[in-house]
């Protein structure tokens, strides 16, 4: 597989996770997160998709303490 394939798979992937993060999380931090979406780590998207996140705003509280993906 050639580099150029690697990061346009990668691109893909990182489109794919940006979107699900911001149809995952709650409304209070929605705007904070597409404000700062590029300085989002692929972790912190996939736990905010894994719903393993916490809100001070509105009191959402992670629902599994399970390990990372």
């Amino acid at each position: 597989m050639q580099l150029s394939n690697l990061n346009r798979d990668y691109s893909h992937y990182r489109v794919w996770l940006e979107k699900q993060a911001l149809l995952q999380i709650c409304s209070c931090l929605y705007y904070d997160l597409a404000d700062n979406i590029d300085a989002a780590s692929d972790q912190e998207l996939i736990d905010y998709i894994a719903d393993r996140y916490d809100c001070d705003m509105c009191g959402h509280k992670s629902s599994q303490s399970g390990d990372k993906l």
